[in-house]
């Protein structure tokens, strides 16, 4: 996964346009935890919203794309908190592990409710495979460092893409809608 800045381009796979941002509207038990989710790759932006489309039934899917303007930030706002996962590594899978129930606790360090903005790789369907096996034993007691480690060591060959967890209403603020286009299901 390559380092990703916090500036430039930003795209939502759905299956519909989005032009407003409702936090609202997300759905719990994600990744990174409840929020608006992008990713700087057009090509995995594409690719969700195809699939979200095949689960509605629609004919096309739409990638909507934002702008992140960092100079929208004044003195009088503080700094955005950002965690940023750099590597598919024990903290990243503990995290996912949590935000998607199959753990109760976590570090309060990393509890998603201390940031505006969470970045790190996506996990994709093989990720949610090895996180399945995990869960139900398959390389050990889903608790034990061993367990965990094996699980790590098998998403290192994978080519993730990076998604950006945008969480709060003043981490959206920076975002700018700048247009959204079909994608056909094939």
């Amino acid at each position: 996964m390559p380092p990703l800045e916090l500036s430039g381009l930003f795209f939502h796979g759905s299956n519909m346009s989005v032009a407003r941002i409702d936090l609202s509207a997300g759905i719990s038990k994600k990744d990174f935890g409840k929020g608006f989710y992008t990713t700087n790759s057009k090509i995995q932006a594409e690719k969700f919203a195809k699939l979200k489309a095949k689960r509605f039934n629609a004919k096309n899917g739409f990638v909507s794309v934002f702008e992140f303007t960092h100079n929208a930030l004044t003195a009088a706002e503080p700094s955005l908190k950002i965690l940023r996962f750099e590597n598919t590594d024990l903290d990243w899978l503990n995290f996912i592990l949590f935000n998607r129930g199959f753990v109760k606790s976590i570090h309060e360090n990393f509890s998603s409710s201390n940031y505006d903005i969470i970045i790190g790789a996506v996990a994709d369907d093989v990720v949610g495979l090895v996180l399945n096996q995990l869960v139900i034993g398959t390389y050990g007691n889903p608790s034990s460092l061993q367990a965990k480690e094996t699980a790590v060591k098998l998403l290192e060959t994978e080519n993730l893409y990076n998604q950006i967890l945008f969480r709060t209403e003043k981490a959206v603020k920076h975002l700018a809608f700048k247009e959204s286009y079909k994608v056909a299901i094939n």
